[in-house]
């Protein structure tokens, strides 16, 4: 937990990833999250352009659940599953 710290994840090099949440759904959601922004950003370098990053103010305006951001994604997520 110490690296992890505030973050609601963590790439380990060789071992994949660990996200974390309030709730399953919450890590769930987050693992999605992260394996999503790592197909950007594996599109964007194989373009062999450079990408934007974003700015802290950006980065904390983004870095929301509000809205029910993450209810609607873990339905979004199970939808259509039987069980």
């Amino acid at each position: 937990m110490e690296l992890l710290g505030p973050a609601r994840g963590i790439v380990m090099r060789g071992n994949g990833a660990v996200t974390v949440g309030a709730s399953i759904e919450e890590a769930v959601v987050m693992a999605w999250y992260l394996e999503d922004a790592a197909r950007v950003e594996l599109a964007i370098l194989g373009t062999g352009l450079e990408g934007r990053e974003f700015t802290p103010e950006e980065v904390a305006d983004r870095a929301t659940t509000a809205e029910r951001i993450i209810e609607r994604m873990w339905d979004w997520l199970t939808a259509d599953d039987p069980e």
